[in-house]
């Protein structure tokens, strides 16, 4: 029997031979339609909450989770059949459905994922998939043990971009490449905490939100969308942006785990919020068969691979920098440009043996349907998150880690604290 890794490259290279000039294979929208509809249960409906709902119209909304009743109005109204909870726990207890979508903050990522796991229910949740290395661990090896369809809620994975530079890397155009920059041009947001206590809002379930963490007198300046600038919430930019720009990298490179991860930050801005401005992490990835170890730098608050990088490098304000050796080539969301440009003018890409995707969470959908493996499941995008969070254990712990992936530890006890955060009484992964 496959394991899920081996499955979802049986499913890429499968699906490569039905794509005729990279359309959906009409058989595949087909198989869909003749599908009866998914009951749908969301947890989260704000901000990508809402973004995650309108992908997943295709089937029956059922029932809705948000523990702000104010934020959740807009759902509730598009969608007045669907029941309505303020505790994810009793959406789950909903028999009827058949699927869940998580889109809540980091910090109840894993409780919230891991309990729809266990209730036997395919899940899809939001990057970077849990707020520590351990939650992310054991949301992987529930997911591999019980065998449900997964996926996480790295949209960018399935556009056309990505997976024509995916075919250009892999097919050699650029040779071997030990080298790869990742830059983001985003710094967080300025927060500032309140002097005086604040009033918790009606209609909001502050002690829910919470979850694991423990408890801190509510501040709107860290609730909702700024929850990722507190450690105790999120893990910063880098936690909340790495996920989307190095899954290029992983995907291209057959990247899974580094061998080691040093991370360094600078504060340039003022403001009450804990995680730093400025993030340099470097990665070190063993060798795959006969492809390189490769050396990966990721920088956030910049606008090109440096510090001191001010202007887009290249026309990039954000982009990944893969150096081989034949040529180097940069990449976005939505464009890439091959260098050096002489070399590559009049430039024919390979053939296409990526289809293009049905829809992020179209495959979701589509995956449990017709009990296949998505390209984002828990086991390909949980060494991705595990990733990008050991880079914050570096950071946190001001240390140079080397990772033993096969025991889970950095083998350096202060940089160990970090893996996990201690949940508070009534919590529990």
């Amino acid at each position: 029997m496959m394991n899920i890794r081996e499955q979802r490259r049986s499913f890429i290279k499968k699906s490569s031979t039905l794509a005729a000039g990279l359309m959906v294979a009409p058989g595949i929208i087909r198989a869909q339609e003749n599908k009866p509809k998914l009951n749908i249960g969301l947890i989260g409906l704000s901000g990508k909450g809402a973004s995650n709902l309108a992908g997943v119209l295709s089937e029956n909304i059922v029932a809705l989770c948000d523990v702000d009743e104010n934020n959740a109005a807009k759902a509730r109204s598009a969608h007045p059949k669907a029941k309505f909870f303020q505790d994810y726990r009793k959406l789950i207890d909903l028999k009827e459905l058949d699927a869940i979508v998580v889109s809540t903050p980091d910090h109840v990522h894993a409780v919230q994922a891991i309990a729809v796991m266990q209730s036997g229910r395919p899940v899809y949740c939001e990057k970077p998939l849990a707020h520590s290395v351990l939650e992310v661990r054991k949301m992987v090896k529930i997911a591999n043990e019980k065998g449900l369809v997964t996926q996480m809620g790295t949209q960018i994975h399935a556009g056309n971009n990505y997976r024509r530079v995916v075919e250009i890397i892999q097919a050699g155009v650029l040779g071997d490449i030990s080298r790869v920059q990742v830059w983001v041009n985003s710094l967080p947001n300025i927060r500032t905490l309140s002097k005086t206590p604040v009033t918790v809002p009606a209609g909001f379930d502050y002690d829910l939100w919470l979850g694991p963490v423990a408890h801190r007198p509510y501040d709107p300046a860290f609730t909702h969308f700024n929850w990722r600038y507190f450690w105790e919430f999120g893990g910063g930019v880098f936690a909340d942006m790495a996920c989307h720009y190095m899954d290029l990298v992983h995907w291209s490179l057959d990247l899974r785990k580094p061998l080691t991860v040093e991370a360094i930050s600078k504060r340039i801005q003022a403001g009450d919020q804990t995680v730093p401005d400025l993030v340099k992490a470097d990665y070190h990835y063993p060798k795959r068969g006969n492809k390189s170890a490769v050396h990966l730098t990721w920088y956030n608050g910049v606008k090109g691979p440096g510090w001191d990088h001010n202007e887009p490098y290249h026309g990039f304000a954000s982009g990944v920098l893969f150096e081989g050796t034949k040529g180097q080539l940069i990449a976005d969301y939505s464009k890439y440009k091959l260098m050096p440009e002489d070399k590559f003018k009049g430039f024919t890409a390979p053939p296409a043996t990526i289809p293009n995707s049905i829809g992020h969470h179209q495959e979701w959908v589509d995956a449990i349907k017709n009990k296949k493996v998505t390209t984002c499941n828990f086991d390909y995008s949980g060494a991705l998150a595990e990733t990008v969070l050991l880079g914050n254990v570096s950071l946190r712990s001001g240390a140079k880690i080397s990772w033993d992936d096969a025991k889970g530890t950095t083998g350096n006890k202060d940089a160990d604290k970090f893996l996990f955060r201690e949940y508070r009484k009534g919590w529990t992964l």
